[in-house]
């Protein structure tokens, strides 16, 4: 198994979004449970924040320093 596909979504590891490959992935996603760069985390917070706030109280992604 190529080992960009057993990391990508992890914690500073590749961005789970499929259509990026940037690393350092710290932006964690509460819904999927996995980890984005900050361009895609910024995308996803725009096009789903009233769904995210309604559900669980802040942004759908938010910033970590460490896994969850």
């Amino acid at each position: 198994m190529d080992e960009s596909i057993k990391t990508k979504g992890e914690f500073n590891q590749e961005c789970n979004r499929s259509a990026c490959s940037n690393k350092h992935a710290d932006w964690y996603n509460h819904s999927t449970k996995k980890y984005y760069c900050v361009d895609c985390a910024h995308l996803i917070n725009l096009y789903n924040h009233s769904d995210a706030m309604k559900l669980y109280g802040h942004e759908l992604c938010t910033k970590t320093n460490n896994a969850q």
